[in-house]
């Protein structure tokens, strides 16, 4: 259970982080290599942030699916 709330938890960071590069225009520029690096640096970052969040939720146990 802990895994299934870990992984809700991130798919709303990733639907709130998307809809920030969706509304600066990420999707408009990804051409530009000044973008593309910003770009390639927040979705990096949002990967990070979603293992951190998925370890801090989920606990010691985070692969435990049944008891």
């Amino acid at each position: 259970m802990a895994s299934f709330k870990a992984i809700i938890v991130m798919v709303i960071w990733t639907a709130i982080a998307g809809f920030g590069l969706f509304a600066i225009g990420a999707h408009e520029h990804f051409r530009n290599p000044i973008w593309a690096i910003g770009i390639a640096t927040t979705l990096l970052g949002i990967h990070m942030v979603n293992m951190a969040l998925y370890f801090k939720v989920a606990g010691e146990r985070p692969f435990e699916w049944f008891k």
